[in-house]
């Protein structure tokens, strides 16, 4: 099986541009809740199509997260430093068979002790070089946020300085694995406005205390009546005369624990809301304390059912700047703030990996910096007049965020516009919504609505015809997934089996094309019904089928109950299973580090586990670690196909795998020793296991509270290894180590090695331990960087430095002294001079040089022979010593069959470092003590 425990950081940092700020390269850590912490079942996204995030799910507003409260950390209250906090999504749909791909979030700071900024991002990667929020001390600011979902189920909440709290209300989700919502650009288009009375029937009077009013917006403004979920409004606060929030939600529903917006008396704010429709086709905007204005433009709306109007969201995974004034991009390399009565083009479409067709939308999260006056900005579609509508508003030299839903101009461009004064400009692009409208499938069906694989796998045809209303179209394709349906609607039970089909194509393992053309293609594939299920009779359906076009670029998602109307379900007659999981085989590799955790920057720990399962075979498991104080932590993985291959995290086959199970080790983690305690494994018949007492597999975990060391310094830290291995120190200076420290494990990476793990005395009360820097060779002097250090103090306690495990650095290095000297001869004479032209055929003649070589020594000669012309009659190459004399023997070729005469010797010798020196050769220096001269004499 294969084998592996492999730490990763938790988050990989970059040099990250906030907004308008810039995040520096440090290592992260996160918060995370105490006791149980479990990292989710993946695979929301489809394996070769991670950006496309599908239809949205209204849902909330939902508090998911308050770090003043606990709400979302499993109780651990405290705000969110230089350390992400990461916050599990995974179950926001209630049904473990439906996965997030992405989340739509409103997300507030509030208490910020520093000028900072927030980026939310998908834990499963690098920081991304944007932000989603800018604030200053004592601020509290909000924005909306559309993230992926990592493939852990996380998304990480980043703060640049010092610390805040960090509040997060879910409006929604994106996913594959259920019939849901497109998107349909619309606007921007102004709705509600008390001050003018629009909205509202006229009345114009402010949104009072503790008080609510409702905004019609079904059948409005070209909102549909009918099929409605949710509409997407950019929403301004203003005029308050109190400190308060504003939360936007479906009307006829209570007032939720969430906030949209958060002011001060006399702010204008504003931001982007994603809400449900109520029943009456309304929505609800409630204001806390004191009275406000309110001002609502509509961006878009999400819509259900037939016909499918909409767009599916497409992420970006990770932001791209498309915008800066102040740098020249997007804008032709023109640097200059969007003046008084302005407006910019920025071309969307065809940049940054966005397609360059079939763009209805993109989600922007625009930043204003360094503006003159007190104004607004209006981001809108392209080639359109400026709405009466607006984005953002702000006042002279604030810095502030809104996130942007616009709809795309026919030249494929948006649009800002700027009301008073000048601004700097950042947008960064989140995602992108791509219309799906002329695809569709006119026929999908089983062969046979029924099958007996009770005795043996039994196959049946599963036929499809993809159609494009475009006649510019020119190709078509997509995937299908095929899974054993669960007991209640959008459950499914087993591995899903994931199929790609391309018009003109039939690969291994996927789909084959069977007739047409881009405007109706047909596609067949042969689907091998399993003998094994959990009862006498399974249901298979075509869960999912994705299509996309190539020319058009059109993309359309078609899943669960949207699949209904077609033959897509096939009823079978299986065996029962009655046979689970044997104990798995669990193994770690350390790859040569030591099984040490360091918490700070949340890492993650790769277990392997090798699964037999003879029958259904193997679906989904879950590992658990048992830590200090009956902590616990927990980690899923599950199998897949895609055409045919089982997909990460499982490799082999579907009743021999290997799994990874990748654990989070979070911050808050008891340091101590964990250990495997349980490992459950579930087969594609829906049976589960579970195994305890297994191969512990030890790992030591710390986050350098108790044991703590600087100070790192290596003694000498240049040494002249040419003549071989040299020994150092390397000492440091620990603190709270308890009965004295036990040990002190070094981790290299080049050429030292440690010589000792015991600490001895170091210069002014440090410890050290003994080190050696191997030899220089190969022309380059040796060298070393301490990667990580391991100190285990009496007691037990560890603390860990250096980036082999992702912890503090330590900044430690070593190198060998570099040679600028070439060596250099004193004298040199020949053994003999004077040779019969007989002894010629004995090649080689000995050349004695007294070598001064004061860095590197010399190991190689190179000896030439040449006739009274100068041309070169012999030459010989190789290696040499030098005596303890300071001599070096060279050996001089005397060819055979060679001319009486006399004949001029000429060397060079090298040394170690590759510095040569050459005497009585073309460019080289005199021989000392005057020419080598060989007789060569008859007889």
């Amino acid at each position: 099986m294969a084998a592996g425990l492999t730490l990763f950081p938790g988050l990989a940092t970059a040099a990250a541009a906030a907004g308008p700020a810039t995040a520096p390269a440090t290592a992260a850590a996160a918060p995370a809740a105490p006791g149980e912490a479990t990292a989710k079942l993946a695979g929301g996204t489809i394996p070769g199509q991670p950006d496309l995030s599908g239809a949205f799910v209204p849902s909330g507003p939902t508090r998911l997260l308050d770090t003043r409260d606990g709400t979302g950390t499993g109780g651990d209250v405290r705000p969110v430093g230089q350390s992400p906090l990461l916050l599990d999504f995974s179950q926001v749909s209630g049904n473990s068979s439906v996965r997030p791909t992405a989340v739509v979030l409103n997300v507030t700071v509030t208490n910020p002790t520093g000028d900072s900024y927030l980026a939310v991002y998908p834990d499963n990667g690098v920081r991304p070089t944007t932000s989603n929020l800018n604030f200053s001390p004592g601020q509290t600011v909000a924005n909306q946020v559309t993230v992926q979902v990592g493939s852990d189920g996380r998304v990480a909440f980043f703060n640049h300085v010092g610390t805040t709290d960090v509040i997060a209300d879910l409006a929604g989700y994106f996913t594959l694995d259920k019939a849901a919502s497109t998107f349909v650009a619309n606007g921007p288009t102004r709705l509600l406005d008390t001050r003018e009375g629009i909205g509202t029937g006229g009345v114009r009077a402010q949104v009072g205390d503790d008080a609510s009013i409702g905004l019609q917006v079904a059948g409005v403004a070209g909102v549909p009546a009918r099929n409605v979920t949710a509409v997407v409004l950019n929403v301004t606060a203003t005029g308050p005369t109190g400190e308060s929030f504003l939360t936007v939600y479906p009307s006829g529903n209570a007032v939720p624990s969430a906030s949209n917006l958060n002011f001060s008396p006399g702010q204008t704010v504003p931001n982007l809301v994603t809400v449900p429709v109520g029943p009456d086709g309304k929505v609800a905007f409630y204001n806390h304390v004191g009275s406000t204005d309110i001002v609502a433009d509509l961006a878009g709306y999400y819509v259900s059912g037939e016909p499918r109007t909409g767009g599916v969201f497409r992420n970006r995974g990770r932001p791209t700047r498309l915008l800066d004034t102040r740098e020249g991009i997007g804008t032709g390399g023109v640097r200059a703030q969007v003046g008084e009565n302005a407006s910019i083009g920025l071309q969307v479409a065809g940049v940054s990996e966005i397609p360059a067709r079939s763009v209805t939308a993109v989600v922007l999260n625009v930043t204003v910096t360094a503006p003159t006056a007190e104004s607004f900005l209006t981001v809108y579609p392209s080639g359109s007049g400026v709405p009466s509508a607006s984005n953002l508003n702000f006042s002279p030299g604030q810095t502030v965020p809104n996130l942007v839903t616009v709809p795309v101009g026919p030249d494929g461009k948006v649009a800002f516009y700027n009301h008073v004064g000048s601004t700097d400009v950042v947008a960064d692009v989140f995602g992108y919504f791509s219309a799906g409208d002329e695809l569709g499938l006119s026929a999908l069906s089983f062969s046979q609505p029924t099958v007996d694989a009770s005795t043996g796998t039994a196959a049946v045809t599963l036929t499809w015809t993809v159609t494009a209303s475009n006649p510019e179209a020119r190709q078509n394709g997509g995937t299908i997934v095929i899974r054993q349906q669960g007991d209640a609607p959008d459950t499914y039970v087993g591995q899903s089996r994931v199929v790609t089909f391309l018009q003109e194509n039939s690969g291994y393992g996927g789909a084959s094309f069977v007739s047409g053309n881009a405007a109706s293609a047909t596609y067949s594939y042969r689907f091998a019904v399993p003998r094994y299920a959990g009862a006498a009779t399974a249901k298979w359906a075509v869960s999912l089928v994705t299509l996309h076009e190539i020319q058009t670029q059109q993309r359309q998602v078609l899943a669960g109950s949207a699949l209904s109307g077609f033959g897509n379900v096939l009823t079978a007659t299986s065996q029962v299973s009655t046979v689970t999981a044997i104990q798995p085989y669990l193994s770690l590799n350390l790859n040569g580090r030591p099984p040490y955790v360091y918490t700070g920057n949340n890492a993650y720990v790769s277990y392997s586990v090798g699964i037999q399962e003879q029958q259904s075979g193997f679906w989904k498991g879950m590992l658990r670690l048992t830590g200090p104080g009956g902590a616990t932590l927990s980690a899923s993985f599950e199998n897949s196909t895609y055409d045919g291959q089982l997909n990460y995290p499982c490799q082999h086959d579907v009743n021999h795998p290997s799994c990874s199970a990748l654990v989070l080790i979070p911050s808050t983690a008891p340091a101590g020793v964990w250990t495997v305690s349980e490992v459950t494994l579930t087969n594609n018949a829906g049976q589960s296991k579970s195994f305890t007492g297994l191969t512990s597999l030890p790992i030591t975990v710390t986050s350098n509270e108790t044991v703590r060391a600087d100070g790192f310094a290596a003694t000498p830290g240049e040494l002249n290894s040419w003549m071989g291995p040299v020994a150092f120190k390397v000492s440091m200076y620990v603190s709270g180590a308890q009965n004295g420290v036990r040990s002190i494990e070094l981790r290299w990476a080049g050429s030292c090695s440690q010589s000792s793990t015991y600490p001895g005395g170091g210069p002014n009360g440090s410890l050290a331990v003994s080190a050696t820097l191997g030899q220089s060779r190969n022309g380059s002097p040796a060298a070393c960087t301490l990667t990580g250090v391991a100190i285990t103090d009496g007691a037990g306690n560890l603390a860990l430095y250096g980036s082999d495990f992702f912890a503090p650095g330590i900044g430690v290095q070593v190198r060998g002294l570099p040679n600028t000297t070439p060596p250099t001869v004193t004298s040199a004479a020949l053994k003999v001079t004077s040779i019969p032209q007989s002894q010629a055929p004995y090649p080689y003649f000995v050349l004695y040089a007294q070598v001064v070589a004061p860095v590197a020594p010399v190991n190689e000669f190179r000896c030439y022979l040449y006739d009274s012309t100068g041309k070169v009659v012999g030459q010989n190459f190789g290696g040499t010593t030098v005596g303890a004399d300071g001599k070096a023997l060279l050996f001089v070729p005397v060819p055979y069959g060679i001319a009486v005469g006399t004949y001029t010797v000429g060397f060079e010798i090298v040394d170690a470092s590759w510095l040569s020196t050459g005497y009585g050769t073309p460019g080289g220096q005199p021989v000392p003590g005057g020419p080598l001269t060989l007789e060569v004499t008859e007889g």
